[in-house]
């Protein structure tokens, strides 16, 4: 859910998981639509990420992602303790748009 309200992330509910599935690493096996490649950032914040998912569509479907929460957590994701990797709090929240 597209919800950024409450200045720690906690709003916008859990990971995006249109298919029920359990909580895994992207494109190893069975996971959340919302299980996306770790992201790190550089020493000056900076961080960018680019990959491919069929799990995922932007505008139409029971997968479309526009107008869905996305988060960025503290610890890199162990991709088995359920429901969110052990990842740590939620350090930014946004809400994904269409241009």
């Amino acid at each position: 859910k597209g919800d950024c309200s409450s200045g720690d992330g906690m709003s916008t509910g859990g990971h995006f998981n249109p298919s029920a599935s359990p909580h895994g690493q992207h494109g190893a096996g069975p996971h959340h639509s919302g299980d996306l490649p770790s992201l790190k950032a550089d020493a000056n914040g900076v961080a960018t990420i680019n990959f491919m998912s069929s799990m995922l569509t932007v505008g139409s479907g029971a997968t479309d992602i526009v107008g869905k929460g996305l988060i960025v957590h503290r610890d890199p994701d162990d991709f088995k303790t359920q429901p969110t990797g052990n990842s740590g709090l939620r350090l930014a929240c946004a809400v994904i748009a269409a241009r």
